[in-house]
């Protein structure tokens, strides 16, 4: 035997070592992705409702007023204005810091990515071609579509407390509403500067 040959037992070891390093090669990497953040020390606590209402926590319901389906006759009218707030506040939440309420588009599934509004429920019994829309305190829509990525352009927190005031309405969609019930929900988190 040679001493430059190679043994069976070696082919069938150096084959495997072999392809692993070919596919290695064959997916080499294009880039890295880092991502960067803070944690705020902001420890405000976030309560919210309607008129009459405060939930205890930042999870709460709001009730839209009852409406006919002759207020939301025809695609883009608006009936049942109801006004609701996010509440900062708390001896811990500090003066000065700038908050704001960010809409979570990935943990939303009830935003329309046609019209920025929130789809109404699709279980039995339930409203046809209405949405609700969110508007700001002076009942300029929110696209919910658009994120909040400034805390800035929110409020300042003073007195240890800010508060996100807000109207929801019913909006018609796609013709006339039918008779039924609207149930929807968006997540939303507080950022601060």
């Amino acid at each position: 035997m040679s001493k430059f040959s190679i043994s069976k037992v070696s082919k069938i070891v150096l084959l495997p070592i072999c392809c692993l390093a070919s596919s290695m090669a064959a997916s080499a990497e294009d880039g890295t992705i880092t991502f960067t953040g803070n944690i705020k020390d902001a420890t405000c606590v976030i309560t919210g409702g309607s008129t009459g209402s405060e939930s205890s926590g930042g999870d709460f319901t709001v009730a839209l007023k009852d409406v006919s389906t002759t207020a939301l006759k025809t695609e883009g009218m608006k009936a049942g204005d109801t006004a609701f707030h996010i509440t900062l506040s708390g001896a811990d939440c500090p003066n000065g810091k700038f908050a704001n309420v960010s809409w979570e588009q990935a943990a939303s599934t009830n935003i329309n990515s046609a019209t920025g509004n929130l789809k109404n429920s699709t279980a039995e019994g339930s409203a046809t071609k209405v949405e609700v829309v969110l508007s700001d305190e002076s009942k300029k829509a929110i696209d919910l579509r658009v994120p909040v990525t400034s805390a800035a352009a929110g409020k300042e927190i003073s007195g240890n407390s800010a508060i996100f005031n807000y109207w929801a309405q019913y909006i018609a969609t796609g013709g006339a509403t039918t008779a039924g019930t609207v149930n929807t929900d968006i997540v939303y988190s507080i950022i601060y500067n």
